[in-house]
């Protein structure tokens, strides 16, 4: 009687307790942020660093920095005291930042191009001359502490629709003697976009914010169409994804 009592709560108590142990588990993975797991990945790097590589790029850590760092596209962290953070870098020298997941897309292009000289006075007639151009391109997430968006859902007139900072910085250098040369077009043009698209774009601060957002929405795309910001922010997704299912894989080997 007492055997047979036994087994009649032995499956009840263990279906509980297995119940258990998978909320347990399930709540585990819900905490698990794409911050805590750019973070694992980074920790345990010997341990990805191969698989990555077979994707096509170079992977580095970028330590939390007590210094100004040399590039200034990874200005961002030092400022922000944020680190480590994973660097991939593709074959052309592009490099997609992780830290709240997708953070960052850095990349810088020089080549030979006949731009106009600065004119030193307003009657001077137009000069131009073939200089080595260089132009480097940020993107990056305006809140360093927040997850990248996947789909801005966020209304027309808020500040969470541009959610996405697009920075170039245009100098050019004499092919002559190397040294800096003034040139129209040159300088930094920086303003907001909506990440669903690089189209939508707006500007807060300011004397005249509308016709300056205009005006630096004009010259970047100048050298980079919606498109092509669009296709470098869907690939740093992309990627976040990869290292984000390259983590699960590793994590249930190491459960086996």
């Amino acid at each position: 009687m007492k055997k047979s009592a036994y087994r009649k709560w032995i499956f009840p108590v263990l279906v509980v307790f297995l119940l258990v142990v998978s909320f347990i588990i399930r709540k585990y993975k819900k905490q698990e942020t794409e911050y805590s797991i750019m973070q694992a990945v980074i920790e345990k790097l010997p341990d990805y660093q191969n698989e990555i590589e077979s994707w096509g790029y170079q992977v580095s850590v970028l330590p939390k920095m007590t210094g100004e760092p040399e590039h200034a596209g990874l200005m961002r962290y030092y400022l922000e005291s944020a680190g480590p953070v994973l660097i991939l870098e593709n074959q052309d020298g592009g490099m997609y930042c992780f830290y709240y997941g997708f953070d960052q897309y850095i990349s810088e292009e020089t080549y030979t191009e006949n731009m106009q000289l600065f004119p030193i006075s307003q009657y001077d007639e137009k000069e131009y001359e073939d200089v080595l151009k260089t132009v480097r391109l940020q993107i990056c997430k305006r809140n360093i502490k927040q997850e990248p968006l996947f789909e801005n859902t966020a209304d027309a007139g808020s500040k969470d629709r541009y959610d996405v900072s697009v920075l170039i910085e245009i100098t050019a250098e004499s092919l002559e003697d190397g040294n800096e040369v003034s040139v129209i077009g040159g300088g930094f043009f920086e303003t907001n976009y909506c990440s669903n698209n690089f189209e939508e774009c707006r500007l807060w601060n300011g004397i005249d914010p509308t016709s300056t957002n205009s005006y630096f929405d004009h010259n970047i795309k100048q050298e980079y169409s919606a498109a092509q910001l669009l296709g470098y922010y869907r690939k740093g997704l992309e990627l976040q994804n990869r290292l984000i299912e390259l983590y699960r894989e590793r994590q249930e080997e190491d459960g086996r």
